[in-house]
């Protein structure tokens, strides 16, 4: 692999890896993991934290953070304390939890041990999963299980202190120690991700160590920074020992910044751009301009263009140890968060009733993965579709799919939410969403079976009053899986026949009436049918249809009469007078209403006599 520069290789290698153009600015980094030899806190306690805090406003490529990881070597037993305690003097605004740590009577002595500090924000460890490996010398390395909150897949993270010198038996012993770590890393899970950090003591690209280490196997450790020599003052950039020319007081070793004792190598599926991925790798302080001398001496450029702030770093990692920290920041996996309407309430049978699926990336910070998701309706839910790359929070992607509304009766849909990727958090998300479907009104002009289109016959005299004719309006067969319905309008009324008043309210297990009004005084004709179309309407739910009435009204007029036409046969004549005669004295045939038929009776039913 090509070696990282200064200026390119953040965004040189996103656009290799996943062919995007992505834009960072000053804001919270993603994952960042910081490996640092801290000489068992032989250096300047200030100084330490000093760096700390610095490394946490490490804006070199655009983006800083609080460190997640903290890695240390050479430190004992009584050190832990003190540097839980500069750790969080640094960074106040997070807590850091120390992982499992294991010490030897020769690690507590003069080579120390490994410790691992995370931010409990966004990492557990399993702490089943630690295991002390033994390296040679009277040295362990330390592996640990960790696994990012909201997240299933695990890191294991091994930091090792390898046999210093350049004897055969040290290289020996550094070959040893690479062939345990490789043999306990080749047996993890094939899907888990690892880092290999710490203080190897290797001097080149050569040495066995750096090969077993690098060798092809199911846990290969990648060289981020590229498997050739790192020598020599053009290499000066990769070199982490040491940062001071000559040894100190207080015991941190000298020589000046010509060596890379110090390593981050990952397993290949954190370089390939997808999930967890390593995007940035650099030597903290180092600005590649210091081969074989102190960190400090001169200026430091560091920081393009603030010169002061490199160089007060410089001098707080001079004074803090005698190895300088590897900072990497990497690209958090996507993480996939949906919601969608869980209670949909009731909904009339065969609506077209969309459901809205909002499906969102959460992953945190600015370095963050894409993520293409399918979004599938299941049980009671039609649809499916792919969102190619779901928005960042707090954006949304919507998905509309179809609830099934076929089948009357309560409806438990799911809907599945896919997350396509590495490493994704929230893979697999499935919603619930319910509804109650329930069937049209059915509007009736009867109780007792479905009538739509009926015939009312009325009666009237012109002399009679105005009054009122109430229709009944069912809704057939109603049940509580039956919408209700509403009477709107009516049309067909006219002249003798007006609207009283519509039916109230929503009618369901009992009818409501239409009250019209017939004025017989009105009617000109002896018979005038009315076609009244009555508009109805189901609930307002999803869904809701209308429908229609037809009652047809036959108004019949009755005659008054021919005065003295007792026989009703249209015309006054002598069978009429002869009835008349007949009756005479009794109140029969009573023409005039007095109760008796008389003489003004029959001069009644001579003055109407032939007509008809």
């Amino acid at each position: 692999m090509t070696p990282f520069s200064r200026t390119y290789r953040l965004h040189a290698f996103l656009a290799l890896c996943f062919g995007v153009c992505v834009l960072v600015s000053q804001a919270s980094a993603n994952f960042r993991v910081v490996s640092w030899n801290l000489a068992n806190l032989k250096g300047d306690s200030s100084a330490i934290e000093s760096v700390f805090a610095e490394i946490e406003s490490d804006d070199v490529e655009g983006i800083s953070a609080a460190p997640h990881l903290y890695i240390f070597q050479e430190i004992r037993a009584t050190d832990v304390n003190a540097l839980s305690s500069l750790i969080a003097a640094a960074h106040p605004a997070y807590d850091y939890v120390r992982a499992t740590y294991t010490s030897t009577p020769f690690e507590n002595g003069s080579a120390g041990a490994q410790v691992l500090f995370y931010r409990d924000d966004t990492v557990t460890e399993i702490a089943s999963g630690h295991r002390d490996i033994f390296t040679g010398a009277g040295r362990n390395t330390d592996r640990w299980q960790l696994r990012l909150n909201n997240y299933t897949f695990d890191l294991y993270v091994y930091s090792s202190h390898l046999k210093a010198g350049t004897g055969s038996s040290d290289q020996i012993d550094r070959e040893q120690g690479a062939t345990s770590v490789r043999a306990n890393a080749d047996g993890l899970p094939s899907g888990a991700h690892a880092i290999f950090v710490g203080d190897f003591n290797i001097y080149s690209n050569n040495e066995s160590a750096y090969q077993i280490m690098t060798a092809a196997g199911p846990k290969q450790a990648v060289d981020p920074l590229g498997s050739g020599s790192w020598s020599g003052s053009s290499n000066a950039i990769k070199h982490t020992q040491s940062p001071r020319l000559s040894a100190s007081s207080n015991g941190l070793i000298g020589g000046g910044m010509d060596d890379r004792f110090d390593f981050h190598f990952v397993t290949e599926g954190l370089l390939d751009g997808s999930g967890l991925s390593l995007v940035d790798y650099r030597v903290v302080g180092n600005d590649g301009n210091h081969y074989n001398t102190s960190i400090n001496s001169g200026n430091n450029s560091y920081f393009p263009g603030q010169t002061s702030r490199s160089n007060q770093l410089a001098d707080d990692i001079f004074d803090a140890s005698d190895h300088v920290p590897i900072l990497c920041d990497y690209q958090v996996p996507a993480r996939i968060a949906a919601l969608t309407p869980d209670e949909l309430g009731l909904i009339i049978q065969n609506a077209n009733y969309p459901v809205a699926v909002q499906v969102s990336n959460t992953a945190p910070g600015d370095l963050v993965d894409s993520c293409p998701a399918i979004v599938e309706g299941l049980n009671g839910v039609l649809g499916d579709d792919t969102i190619m790359d779901v928005a960042r929070f707090p954006n949304f992607d919507v998905v509309n799919l179809n609830l099934n509304t076929s089948t009357i009766g309560d409806l438990f849909g799911t809907i599945s939410i896919q997350g396509l990727g590495q490493d994704v958090g929230g893979s697999n998300v499935t919603l619930e969403t319910n509804a109650t479907i329930i069937a049209s009104s059915q509007a009736s002009l009867s109780a007792d079976a479905l009538v739509t289109d009926d015939l009312l016959t009325v009666e009237v005299s012109s002399d009679d009053p105005s009054f009122e004719i109430e229709i009944p309006v069912h809704n057939f067969d109603h049940s509580s899986l039956q919408a209700t319905c509403s009477v709107t309008s009516i049309t067909g009324l006219l002249g003798a026949l007006t609207l009283e008043t519509l039916p109230s309210g929503q009618i369901g297990g009992q009818s409501s009436n239409l009250v019209l009004r017939i004025d017989p005084g009105a009617l000109s004709l002896t018979t005038t049918d009315y076609s009244l179309q009555i508009a109805i309407d189901d609930q307002p739910l999803p869904g809701a249809r209308s429908s229609t009435l037809s009652l047809t009204i036959s108004v019949s007029l009755e005659s008054e009469g021919i005065p003295g036409d007792l026989n009703n046969d249209g015309i006054v004549n002598g069978i009429d007078l002869a009835s008349l005669l007949a009756s005479w004295g009794t109140a029969e045939n009573d023409l005039d209403g007095d109760g008796v038929v008389g003489g003004a009776d029959l001069a009644a039913l001579l003055a109407s006599w032939g007509t008809g």
